[in-house]
């Protein structure tokens, strides 16, 4: 099954964890946010390496300026709300890209805006996680044991 298939079977649903020497990509401009996200990622895989980002912007040099593959994160996890370029404008961008459009994003925010959830999941987003997040639905998540959070789940 391709990770961005249409079909009601896919939508809305995390490959599981695999790559372990990939990093995993934290964007967020909410410092708070950002350390507890990484906390959770060490809990749940250990020493996974981690990159952090205060903006989409910054999320997106950093992928322009490295060509490889392996090199690229093997997951994203998106705030929303930031100032630059906010989280819908990133994940636009990054599903326009052939050579980013492949990475699995989960979108982390604190809105309570249906329509933006909605959005996000329509731009291709595999999921959305509410802030604050929870641990269990964060590892279900992760571990491609959960859909996505839907606009009736918020």
């Amino acid at each position: 099954m391709r990770p961005f298939d249409d079909t009601p079977q896919a939508a809305g649903f995390v490959s599981p964890i695999s790559d372990t020497a990939r990093p995993v990509a934290v964007v967020d401009d909410n410092l708070d946010d950002k350390e507890f996200l990484r906390d959770e990622i060490g809990f749940l895989f250990g020493e996974a390496p981690i990159i952090t980002f205060f903006s989409g912007n910054a999320l997106i040099t950093y992928l322009q300026g490295h060509p490889r593959e392996q090199d690229l994160p093997r997951m994203i996890l998106l705030d929303l709300h930031m100032t630059g370029l906010d989280g819908l404008r990133t994940l636009e961008f990054l599903r326009r890209e052939p050579k980013f459009a492949a990475i699995p994003v989960v979108v982390v925010s604190g809105t309570q805006d249906k329509a933006k959830v909605r959005a996000a999941l329509a731009a291709g987003a595999q999921a959305f996680l509410p802030k604050p997040v929870s641990r269990r639905d964060f590892m279900d998540i992760l571990h491609g044991r959960t859909p996505a959070f839907t606009e009736t789940r918020i």
